[in-house]
């Protein structure tokens, strides 16, 4: 018993001593381990556009005279990514698809059966764009300066359904390209 006794105030004693020591501070996280669940985003993201732009051609495209794909959205030029001009211009870019998003969201009712796609895509594009903007001030890199496009107020049905189908076709191939400049940019630092 007394040996007992001896060893809970030796622990005792061991207890109150670490009590005066200071916290331990914690790492700053690595920013390839942001980088990594960005990259997982967009890859997300690239799936869900694939569905939608499916579903979409599915639903809307064939109810009418079809659709056509365009030339890739202006604003849109792919390039050898750099780790602070990377970032910025591919949030700048994301930006703008979430503005045409918005966009086509509000357009017309024609679009009204792929809300919940829609809102989902707008949803998950927003948090993208989040995770970039915190990582490129994680990293203190320069915000995009880029304004947003302005967008008519309404537009035709076809027209609508035209752009929409632009719109998700371009955005597909982009998140592509995203998602591998994100993996070359993280192998970078």
């Amino acid at each position: 018993a007394g040996s007992v006794c001896r060893l809970l105030v030796a622990l005792l004693s061991l207890c109150e001593g670490l009590r005066g020591l200071p916290a331990p501070r914690l790492k700053p996280s690595d920013p390839r381990a942001d980088f990594d669940s960005i990259i997982s985003l967009a890859k997300n993201l690239l799936s869900d556009t694939k569905h939608l732009l499916h579903h979409f051609v599915r639903l809307i495209c064939r109810a009418g005279p079809g659709c056509s794909v365009g030339a890739p959205w202006p604003w849109v030029t792919p390039s050898l990514p750099q780790v602070p001009g990377g970032l910025a211009r591919l949030s700048a870019d994301l930006q703008k698809y979430q503005k045409h998003l918005e966009w086509l969201r509000r357009a017309g009712p024609v679009l009204r059966p792929l809300e919940p796609d829609l809102g989902a895509l707008h949803a998950r594009l927003e948090r993208l764009v989040k995770r970039l903007e915190h990582l490129m001030s994680k990293l203190n890199l320069p915000r995009p300066s880029d304004p947003l496009p302005t967008l008519p107020s309404h537009g035709t049905h076809w027209a609508v359904v035209q752009a929409g189908h632009a719109l998700f076709h371009s955005l597909h191939l982009y998140l592509d390209w995203a998602a591998r400049a994100l993996v070359l940019i993280r192998n970078k630092l």
